[in-house]
């Protein structure tokens, strides 16, 4: 930056002393200035402050941190239906039984017998199928039932995947011959819909009617 400086400007005037001489004697007088020497002060820079920065101090936002959960871990058929399963009397078989109770006991006159009867038939059928459970293992289906009392496998078959979508798992009997029981004719598919993962349904293949179980805890 150039500076420049301010100019210092000093005036000054003199007059000379006037002196008059004469043949006459004159007396002495003192001596009387005739001009007036006028001395000018030079103008005083008038120093100005430069104005004051005034920093205005911003704070920077708070970086928030949002914490973005992973997404789920989607599991195939094959990795949920893993477990044991209890049966669940609902939906088409407890239909299926009360169907097969009114046809058993269609020739009873008395309503009220006939109605008892009924419900006698398909509570039976109820408390023998809470016995009832399967279990999946990576390879292996196996069937349950409870008699007087005491656990006992009725079914252990190795099985196949024909299809996983995640939410129904198709499999069909393996080719090696079951260790317990009779397995489905060859060839045979079974479906399992997921209706949530501790749900699924069946499809049975000799009845056709759809079976729930519920996972057990």
């Amino acid at each position: 930056m150039n500076m420049r400086r301010l100019p210092f400007v000093l005036a000054l005037t003199v007059s000379g002393w006037a002196v008059a001489c004469s043949d006459t004697p004159q007396a002495d007088n003192p001596p009387q200035p005739t001009g007036t020497a006028t001395a000018s002060a030079a103008p005083t820079a008038v120093e100005t402050a430069a104005p004051t920065a005034t920093a205005a101090v911003t704070a920077a936002p708070t970086a928030t941190a949002e914490v973005v959960a992973p997404p789920p871990v989607v599991k195939t058929g094959k990795e949920k239906i893993v477990g044991k399963w209890t049966f669940s009397f609902e939906g088409e078989p407890k239909a299926k039984a009360e169907e097969d109770a009114k046809k058993k006991f269609a020739k009873e006159k008395d309503a009220k017998k006939q109605e008892a009867a009924i419900a006698k038939f398909v509570k039976e059928i109820e408390d023998a199928a809470a016995g009832e459970w399967i279990e999946f293992t990576a390879d292996t289906y196996v069937s349950h039932v409870t008699e007087k009392g005491k656990d006992k496998v009725v079914l252990e078959v190795k099985y196949e995947i024909v299809k996983d979508d995640n939410t129904t798992l198709v499999t069909k009997p393996g080719k090696d011959k079951p260790k317990v029981g009779k397995a489905p004719p060859a060839g045979t598919e079974i479906s399992t819909t997921f209706k949530d993962d501790n749900t699924i349904e069946m499809m049975d293949p000799v009845k056709k009617i759809k079976l729930v179980f519920k996972r057990k805890m």
